[in-house]
């Protein structure tokens, strides 16, 4: 586990803006979780030896404290054992101070988990990095989500709020490299897993591979209006640097986009936008790096009746230099369209006072011709236990974002006791 600067002035800070008298006793109470999760696959998986994909038992500690008219410290840690990896670890999931130097301004330093943009586990301007691995396996959705060491000030001014993210230190996405589940890879044209041999290389850590990310928010009687930009890296290893040694890469990008987000029809629908400048390939014409293009996000959430909610979205993602990406393909490399559409449908019902949850999120991509489907049933057994059983079934083309993980169908069962 690296420890990074930022962690350990996140620690330090509370000593720097507070000194209590020795005889003042803080309170500090303690919440999370215990939990103990299972997973197997669903097949025969010729890529992977083993039949388990979740086997853990996780302790989640979570601490803060804030002094009056003062800073507020926050620490979540989580305590793993993993029986899959048979390993064991520390993880600390956040760990910051929020301090507000002067009016209308909040600083928050450290680890902390970052969130924008519109989308339903669909992501548009939201370029913090995600776990997609733990989604793909079962484990809780808090986890689809990655903390970064970063610095965050915040300027409000209303009916507009100013955010501004400094990212010092890479933090990539978790993605399917081989270990627990297979995925296509196309440098060999091949399924692959506990063989895969590919060498994720990350920027280097120097102050001018920096990211920086921008949000202007503003409220504007029941709808919500946003402006971002974003200049730093690709999260997943999308370019390929030596395509012989089977190096992979994140390469440069910067992002400009928009989003709104109101009642409409009854429901609530939300609209988002962003151009993806891909800075190096530009052009369209290295057949090893990812083109630029532009996202679109269409969302619709509404309850047609009490404990039920109903939500669709429609994603399409355009590929821009589309024709210098074909005539650039080296013979027999898998194409893509130029054009890629995404549908996902959500339906989730409570029953019996809301200690029963029903849940059911489906992608479909017609233009991919591959789905991914999340049916899960969760029991509320007291005020404290929670059982959830639930599945990820993948089906399409080995090629496709999906379907390259069909073999990876899981049928997981989480236990969670919280204090």
């Amino acid at each position: 586990m690296r420890v990074r600067a930022s962690i350990w002035i996140a620690l330090g800070l509370p000593l720097v803006f507070a000194s209590p008298p020795a005889s003042f006793a803080i309170e500090v109470p303690i919440h999370g979780f215990l939990e103990v999760a299972g997973g197997v696959r669903l097949q025969d998986d010729p890529a992977q030896p083993e039949d388990a994909t979740l086997g853990e038992g996780r302790v989640q500690l979570e601490v803060s404290h804030s002094w009056e008219k003062g800073p507020k410290v926050f620490l979540r840690t989580d305590f793993i054992g993993d029986a899959v990896l048979e390993t064991t670890k520390i993880e600390v999931r956040e760990v910051y101070i929020d301090s507000p130097p002067i009016p209308k301004v909040d600083v928050r330093i450290g680890r902390q988990i970052l969130t924008w943009g519109t989308g339903d586990f669909l992501f548009v301007n939201d370029l913090f990095p995600k776990d997609y691995l733990s989604f793909f396996i079962g484990r809780q959705s808090q986890y689809l989500k990655v903390a970064s060491d970063a610095l965050k000030a915040s300027l409000f001014v209303e009916p507009l709020s100013l955010d501004v993210v400094a990212i010092p230190f890479f933090t990539p996405d978790r993605v399917p490299t081989g270990e627990r589940l297979s995925f296509f890879d196309g440098l060999s044209g091949r399924i692959v897993g506990k063989d895969a041999d590919l060498t994720l290389e990350e920027p280097k850590e120097t102050f001018g591979n920096t990211e920086v990310t921008l949000r202007l928010l503003g409220h504007f009687q029941s709808y919500e209006v946003a402006l971002y930009g974003f200049t730093g890296f690709f999260h997943s290893p999308v370019g390929v640097k030596d395509p012989m040694k089977r190096v992979l890469f994140y390469p440069k990008l910067n992002v400009y986009g928009a989003s709104t987000r109101g009642p409409a029809l009854g429901g609530i629908a939300n609209v988002e936008i962003g151009y993806y400048d891909s800075r190096e390939d530009r052009a369209g014409r290295d057949p090893f790096v990812e083109n630029p293009s532009i996202k679109y996000l269409v969302g619709y959430e509404r309850q047609p009746w009490a404990d039920f909610t109903l939500g669709v979205q429609y994603f399409l993602d355009q590929m821009l230099k589309f024709d210098r990406f074909q005539a650039s393909l080296p013979p027999g490399a898998p194409t893509r369209d130029e054009l890629r559409h995404l549908l996902t449908l959500r339906l989730t019902q409570f029953l019996r006072y809301q200690t029963i949850e029903l849940s059911l999120f489906v992608f479909y991509s017609p233009s991919d011709g591959d789905s991914y489907v999340r049916p899960s049933v969760s029991y509320k057994v007291t005020d404290n236990l929670t059982a959830v059983l639930g599945a990820n079934l993948f089906s399409g083309g080995r090629s496709t974002p999906f379907g390259q993980l069909d073999a990876d169908d899981n049928l997981y069962l989480r236990l969670t006791y919280s204090f």
